[in-house]
Formats: C-alpha cells, structure tokens, sequence
C-alpha cells in the first residue's frame, strides 16, 4: 500500500530485457530483426512447445511458454524435457545463430583466459574451466548467463534508478522510488503525480541508451522498452496508458 493518502504504487518493467541484451551482446541478426519487427517471441515459442499454430496460442500457454524462450539464453538444453520439448531447444539455435556462435565465443575466451567481461567492465572469473565431452564447458550455464544478467540487471536497472532520482528531484517531486524486482523498478506515487512519474520512468529507462555509452563507452544498438502499470496495491495493478 502506498504510504501517501489516495497514493498508488507504479510499477515500470522492463520489456524483455534479457532477449534484447543477449541480441544486443550476441548482435544476432535474428534476434534483432525479431525485435525490430515487433515479434511476439513467447508467442512463438508456445506455437512450437504446443505444436499449434500461432493464432491459438492464448495467455496462459503464452505465459507459460516464457521459461522455454529464456532458457537457452542461459545455457539451458532441454534434456530432460519432452521429444518435442527438446526438437524446440535444438531449433533455436538454428534459428539464432548468432546467440549459438557468441556462447561459443564466451566459452572459448574462458578456456583461454578464464574470464567473462560485460560492457561496463564488470569481470567473472572461471580459473579452472575445462572443456567436456559433449563440447561444452564446466560451469558453461554461468558463462552465457553472467553477461546478460549482469549488464541488464547489474548494470542497467541501476543506472535507471539514478537517472529516475535525478528526474524526481529536478521536478521536486514527493514520490519515492522504493524497490527494484529484477528487471522493474517500484515507486511508491504520490496522488497528483503520477502523469510526472510515468515520464520520469519513461525517461530514465527507455532513454537510457545515451548514458550507457557515456558511462560505459559502449554503444547499445537494439532499443529498450516498457511496460507501466498501477495500482492501490502490488498485487492489485492494471496498465497505465
């Protein structure tokens, strides 16, 4: 509940982000096309995981589907799931190349040097990788996982926390930022307030690209996204135009 009388809590979310970092680092030209056109990826994915067309995917199966679409971005391969289950997970990599020949890369550049680097020069260390029979590498679901999920939540969402309390306090406004859950950050919205946050949300998130590259001396190529949404509680929100 919001600590102000009549207040609401704000909810920005991330659109995702990890799909977008991983094409952003991989530079897949698939994944960006993807992303580009607008496709809808979990759509896609429950498509193949219910062997149906795509015009029959509903909600719940969409929602569902969502593990299936992330998992290979972690290194995750299906083995003990379902033939078709597992047809999908060698599938993708046909469909991303680009996503299959960067894990190798990373994979690669830790037998050689042990280490995994993020565009922000955060490092992790793997010092005593060895190659396995079936060509992957120990620890191979942290190699591939480590950049996106560190650079998206390690170093983005921060970073739009900063810049939101830079805008906040710039237009003098009494809403707080009070929690950030993975990929979305929470602001507790004073009444009156809440047209100023959802631009200073949009601004500090979408708009980000820019001090990413001052910050970080990288240029982000695939555009970030987000959702709003609103409500007397968290568990009761709804979308916020």
């Amino acid at each position: 509940m919001s600590r102000f009388k009549d207040g609401i809590l704000i909810e920005a979310d991330f659109v995702g982000v990890e799909f977008r970092i991983a094409g952003e680092l991989s530079k897949d030209p698939q994944i960006i096309d993807d992303i580009l056109s607008g496709k809808d990826v979990h759509k896609q994915t429950a498509s193949i995981i219910n062997q149906c067309d795509i015009s029959e995917v509903d909600k719940p199966m969409r929602q569902a589907a969502k593990a299936y679409t992330f998992a290979p971005l972690y290194g995750g391969m299906g083995a003990n799931e379902e033939p078709h289950i597992q047809r999908y997970f060698k599938e993708y990599f046909t469909i991303y190349k680009g996503l299959s020949a960067w894990h190798k890369e990373l994979m690669d550049g830790v037998l050689r040097d042990g280490i995994v680097r993020t565009p922000s020069g955060r490092e992790f260390y793997f010092p005593n990788a060895r190659r396995l029979g079936n060509g992957r590498i120990t620890n191979a679901t942290q190699v591939v996982n480590f950049p996106v999920q560190s650079h998206a939540t390690g170093d983005i969402v921060p970073l739009a926390c900063i810049r939101a309390l830079r805008f906040f306090r710039k237009h003098n406004l009494t809403s707080k930022l009070i929690l950030t859950v993975h990929d979305s950050i929470i602001v507790d919205c004073c009444p009156g307030e809440i047209d100023k946050v959802k631009q200073g949300l949009t601004w500090a998130m979408k708009d980000i690209a820019e001090e990413i590259e001052q910050r970080f001396r990288y240029v982000p190529i695939i555009p970030l996204d987000i959702d709003i949404e609103g409500g007397k509680n968290w568990m009761d929100k709804e979308k916020l135009s």
